[in-house]
């Protein structure tokens, strides 16, 4: 027989009622105890935290009388079961012992004034003596909850499925065939259970049409993932690439932008503050012709017009302004945008050409100012050569006229114009690069107050009768190396220049300052990092129009009336002595004058003393064989002629071949050899081959040109001193002297 379905559901619902009974007791249960166990937790950590925030002031404050009262207060307090406390040596101020077995929390902590201070350690044992207890009363009254609630629901239960279960059964029946039809509608669920045959096969009949029902959905459902699963797709995609977009523009050196059809901004890159000055948002929104200097703005104005129109932009260069008011050079590559046949805006990319196209002009000056350096060599080597007469033959006339010729006084006016045309080849030999004048330990100072004080510059104080000279030199000056001569040179040049800019009444300054700069120096010339003796030239003049900045170095570039004010190679000559001497120039101009500023580098070494000058007979020769070797015949007859007059036995050959002829038959003390011979080999390709037939051979180099490799090449295979012609008695003979002497 059948249980019924009232004594089946008791049974059931009985046994669910007892399980989720003691499931709810065993969470009460746990609860109540972990509510009671955090309870004491926080009780102690507040308390902890009162009682080491007592402790560490008066442990800070040393009060240990006060400090042992308030530990024994506290220790006395029913949850505290012991105490110590010590100082910050680990010195026991008080302990107290835990007097508890079932003590259950031990703190430790370090006190330390206002966060930082050590000032002792804080040992404290908690116990919680009422923990039992409250678990044996939880516990019961867990157990009499799951009895009583047991017992209510059986009660409960069967009362309820006696009225409500087995009369609605038949209605059930019926409501059944009307869900399996497809019909749903609600039905009080009250019956018998000798019916349940006939709901079982209404359900099945139900199934049948809910499994009809459920492969439609199920269709249905299968489609609509795939459209979710395509459209998530594709938000990822457009988000993935909205992220490399995002990271190429702000990671890019370059500046991405776009523009409306207006020209305002609407979207820049970071790289816009590199470029600009501005931050993204301070751009976005304002005309793009906003940035452009005043020059661009017509050119670059009819270009965007011509865009808007449908031409292309591609690329253009053009100057903008920075935030700082500065100008920076750009390259702009931009392309318009177009939306349903309509321009709507433009997009590009803009690049900072300024540091490459400041080199490239550095460049072109460089390559200029070698051309120019180039041809003023070829012309100083001729020049040189015309002069040797005008030079040296007054120099030997003027010692074989008694002194009271009449014709000594116009000799001697062509001797001293000879010197100064010699003066102008050497700055072209300047200019040409490669000073030949040795070089030594100077001092800035020296040459400044020896120049100020001399001939030259006394002259020019009567031309400018209106400007004032000024020395603001400082003691304690560094030593550079360098050549006194051109260095001299450039001191007059630039004091010369300053005070023909100055019209009317002026002062011109010269100062020097030690200068460490510990990193580069962005001027006029880029100047490195390192120790520099600086040299500035000062004047009030109207400064140098920008237009003439960029030449002012060329040869030759001069807004003055040559012939009357200088040759125009004045700062030609300063510019390349300062290359020579591994220095650098910064020139700062404007309305209220210009200053010069020249870098030269420090050496430590001191300023060797000064040397007497040497008299004529000390370095007279005493009949030694001397070969000279020049392709020139006026440099040949010069040389002879002055050789004989120190006392040597001069012979002169025209090529380098001849040379090598000559030694092969006729041993030299010494030969005077030109290194520039273009019809046959030079100086140096003699000098090999001679030594090959006469190891150790002294020679000294002559040559119209600065000192080339070649000469250097010559030295290092034993050739001595390098003189620079045109001849004078005094530089022939003390060259001579010194090799022979060696």
């Amino acid at each position: 027989m059948q249980k019924s379905i009232r004594q089946d559901l008791s049974i059931r619902i009985g046994l669910a009622i007892f399980c989720i009974s003691i499931v709810i007791g065993i969470v009460y249960y746990s609860f109540s105890i972990y509510y009671h166990e955090n309870e004491f937790k926080k009780t102690i950590a507040n308390q902890t935290k009162q009682l080491s925030d007592t402790f560490t002031v008066q442990l800070w404050l040393f009060d240990l009388n006060t400090t042992k009262k308030l530990c024994k207060l506290f220790s006395e307090s029913p949850e505290v079961s012991g105490l110590r406390l010590l100082d910050h040596k680990k010195k026991v101020v008080f302990e107290q012992a835990p007097s508890h077995k079932e003590t259950t929390v031990h703190v430790n902590r370090e006190l330390r004034h206002e966060g930082e201070k050590l000032v002792g350690y804080l040992d404290i044992y908690y116990t919680d003596t009422s923990r039992e207890e409250h678990r044996k009363n939880t516990f019961i009254l867990v157990i009499l909850m799951v009895i009583g609630n047991i017992a209510g629901s059986f009660l409960f239960i069967n009362i309820l499925l006696k009225r409500y279960l087995s009369r609605p059964l038949d209605d059930l029946q019926k409501d059944m065939d009307l869900l399996a039809k497809g019909d749903f509608q609600q039905s009080d669920l009250v019956g018998q259970k000798a019916e349940i045959q006939n709901i079982i096969d209404t359900f099945n009949k139900l199934t049948i049409s809910l499994l009809k029902r459920d492969e439609e959905v199920t269709t249905k459902t299968e489609t609509l993932k795939t459209e979710i699963l395509e459209r998530k797709k594709a938000e990822e995609a457009l988000r993935e690439s909205e992220e490399k977009f995002k990271g190429l523009a702000e990671n890019n050196f370059d500046m991405i932008f776009s523009t409306d059809k207006e020209g305002n901004i609407t979207y820049v890159s970071p790289a816009a503050e590199r470029i600009f000055g501005f931050k993204p948002h301070e751009m976005t929104g304002n005309h793009f012709m906003r940035y452009l200097a005043k020059s661009e703005v017509p050119r670059i104005s009819q270009l965007f017009a011509e865009a808007i129109q449908g031409m292309e932009l591609g690329t253009n260069s053009m100057e903008v302004l920075k935030k700082d008011g500065d100008n920076v050079y750009i390259e702009l590559t931009a392309s318009i945008i177009s939306r349903e046949d309509k321009v709507v805006g433009t997009q590009g990319i803009i690049r900072d050409v300024t540091e490459p196209r400041r080199l490239q002009d550095k460049l072109h000056r460089a390559q200029k100012m070698e051309a120019m350096g180039l041809m003023a060599g070829g012309v100083a080597h001729d020049l040189n050569n015309i002069l040797s007469g005008i030079v040296s033959y007054p120099e030997l006339l003027l010692l074989d006229l008694p002194e009271d010729s009449p014709l000594r006084k116009p000799i001697k006016t062509i001797q001293e114009s000879g010197m100064r045309a010699a003066d102008v080849v050497e700055d072209l030999l300047t200019i040409a690069r490669g000073i030949a004048s040795g070089k030594e330990v100077l001092n800035l100072n020296t040459l400044i107050t020896e120049y100020l004080g001399s001939a030259e510059h006394q002259k020019l104080e009567k031309i400018h009768l209106l400007s004032t000279f000024k020395a603001e030199l400082d003691p304690e000056l560094l030593n550079i190396t360098g050549s006194p001569s051109h260095v001299k040179k450039i001191m007059m040049n630039m004091v010369t220049n300053a005070s023909e800019a100055i019209d009317g009444k002026g002062t011109v300054t010269v100062s020097t300052v030690n200068r460490y700069l510990d990193e580069p120096l962005k001027g006029y010339e880029d100047v490195r990092t390192g120790e520099y003796v600086m040299l500035t030239v000062l004047d009030d003049g109207s400064g140098i129009a920008p237009t003439d900045l960029e030449r002012i170095f060329e040869p030759f570039y001069t807004k003055k009336v040559m012939g009357r004010s200088g040759t125009g190679l004045g700062l030609a000559v300063v510019w390349n002595s300062m290359q020579d001497h591994d220095g650098y120039i910064n020139v700062k101009s404007s309305e209220r004058g210009t200053a010069f500023e020249l870098y030269f580098p420090v050496t430590r070494e001191e300023v060797a003393d000064k040397k007497d000058e040497v008299p004529l007979e000390n370095y007279k020769g005493h009949g030694e064989k001397i070969l000279v070797v020049d392709d020139e015949e006026k440099q040949r007859e010069i040389a002879i002629g002055i050789l004989t007059r120190l006392g040597y036995v001069a012979e002169a050959v025209s090529s380098g071949e001849e040379a090598i002829e000559y030694v092969k038959g006729h041993p030299v003390d010494l030969i005077v050899l030109d290194m520039v011979m273009p019809k046959g080999i030079n100086g140096r390709e003699t000098y090999e081959e001679i030594i090959k037939i006469h190891p150790g051979q002294k020679a000294i180099i002559a040559s119209g040109y600065a000192k080339t490799k070649e000469v250097e090449m010559a030295q290092e295979l034993g050739a001595g001193k390098y003189i620079k012609k045109p001849y004078t008695l005094a530089k022939v003979g003390l060259a001579v002297k010194e090799e022979l002497e060696k």
